[in-house]
């Protein structure tokens, strides 16, 4: 019975996905009837209710609220500093077009994801500029889309101040500086490995006239922005070099508040000012509080987990697990991919789905001296492999709904169906079963 919290969640988070609606604020109403429902079905509500209140402490989604405000607050700053128009920019100025274009937007896709540490951010901001653009110097739309989903997963996989990342390395008790450099390896052997494909796949037929083409591409570009990869590289190199991921995070918000200005990217009232009404408003300030849905729903997955946990169900799966799959190391590592591949099958946002499936890692690594960088590596790259591709994943919907709002903007758009970008979406493609054979093998091993 104490599953069942859980269980209410997936089935409704599963019903949202499937009505078209993978709101993470539904997820907060749906994770809250399952804890409620909990509730109402155990023998001592008083002492249900206070076990709810104290699991709400538990340091591990304490340690990813705190970074994400950060996160979110820096990465605010950068996406508002037009460093999407800045990368169109380089592209335009670097004479490419069809292939050479796919490719281009794969590895810029890639730089902005990893410089503001978001997925979905990255989809929304190329989706826009990039796929007409892309369009209209013959490259292949299906492909286009594929670039900059696998661009954003291959962000997303590898940046300090991604929240895939920060819960990875939460949930397996580990830092963040130390799962990054560990994780280089896979990220650049699938990311080479997709520019290949780009490379070969990526072209196609110009839609409109080349003279039509340069102006749009004029429209959009502005090199102002590029300046802000300076805070965000700094970011990217503190955190990898082993010094604390609030430090990173620090560094980088007050490189920015130097470069910015000095620059002359954005006036520094545009980060943080009070409004005419009396409120508080500002790049900083819309990047922290956006993330504060998500912050809330793990706060309550968390909450669900740690009511398994006291009930004992959790030692009752460890202990399934170890007899039946994980009889070793790689048994182990084979029960971690099974279950963060089966939540998030389940679960629309691999985040949600990390953060749900986390701590059965960690206990399954500890019982088995794994590795705390390995288990984070295996939680965070299947997160983002194959969750990337799928049809109800919010990418995937995130930038459908782009391609609508385009089409009727430019008569060249087409909206690309899912089966026809999937097959595109390489860096998802790749990894996967990358991870499947690191786990075989052995490759990147180490032990706890």
């Amino acid at each position: 019975m104490s599953v069942l919290p859980l269980a209410v969640f997936i089935v409704a988070t599963m019903g949202l996905v499937i009505s078209g609606a993978p709101a993470v604020e539904g997820m907060i109403i749906a994770a809250m009837v399952g804890i409620s429902v909990g509730m109402i079905l155990s023998r001592n509500v008083a002492a249900y209710s206070e076990k709810v209140f104290s699991l709400m402490a538990n340091r591990i989604a304490t340690v990813a609220v705190v970074a994400w405000l950060w996160a979110g607050a820096f990465s605010g700053i950068l996406a508002d500093s037009g460093l999407v128009e800045a990368i169109v920019w380089l592209g335009t100025k670097l004479h490419l077009s069809g292939a050479s274009f796919t490719v281009a937007v794969f590895i810029s896709a890639a730089l902005f994801a990893v410089s503001v540490g978001t997925g979905l951010g990255t989809v929304v901001g190329f989706t826009a500029v990039m796929y007409p653009a892309g369009i209209v110097l013959g490259a292949n739309p299906a492909a286009l889309l594929g670039a900059i989903f696998s661009g954003a997963a291959f962000g997303d996989n590898l940046a300090p101040i991604s929240d895939t990342t920060i819960v990875s390395a939460a949930t397996q008790e580990t830092d963040i500086g130390g799962v990054v450099r560990s994780r280089l390896k896979y990220v650049l052997i699938a990311g080479g490995i997709s520019a290949i494909l780009f490379l070969i796949f990526g072209g196609g037929r110009a839609a409109i006239d080349p003279a039509e083409a340069e102006r749009l591409m004029a429209e959009t570009a502005d090199p102002t922005g590029l300046p802000m990869l300076i805070p965000a590289a700094i970011v990217f190199f503190v955190a990898v070099s082993g010094r604390h991921f609030l430090a990173a995070l620090t560094a980088g918000a007050v490189a920015a508040l130097i470069v910015g200005p000095l620059f002359g990217v954005f006036p520094i009232e545009r980060v943080l000012h009070i409004t005419a009404d009396g409120s508080v408003a500002g790049s900083a300030v819309d990047g922290a509080i956006a993330l504060l849905p998500i912050c809330i729903l793990t706060l309550l997955l968390v909450t669900s987990i740690g009511i398994m946990v006291d009930a004992g169900f959790m030692e009752k799966l460890m202990a399934w697990l170890d007899r039946k799959v994980a009889r070793g190391v790689r048994g182990a590592e084979m029960a971690i991919v099974a279950l963060i591949s089966f939540a998030n099958l389940c679960v629309s946002v691999n985040t949600v789905a990390m953060v749900t499936t986390g701590p059965l890692a960690n206990e399954l690594r500890k019982r088995h001296k794994i590795h705390p960088y390995r288990s984070a590596n295996l939680l965070d790259t299947i997160s983002c492999s194959f969750p990337y591709i799928l049809p109800y994943a919010a990418t995937i919907m995130a930038a459908n709904a782009i391609q609508r709002e385009l089409v009727e903007r430019y008569s060249f758009v087409v909206v690309v169906p899912w089966a026809q970008e999937a097959p595109y979406i390489f860096y998802g493609i790749v990894l996967f079963p990358l991870m499947i054979i690191a786990v075989i093998t052995g490759f990147g091993r180490k032990k706890g």
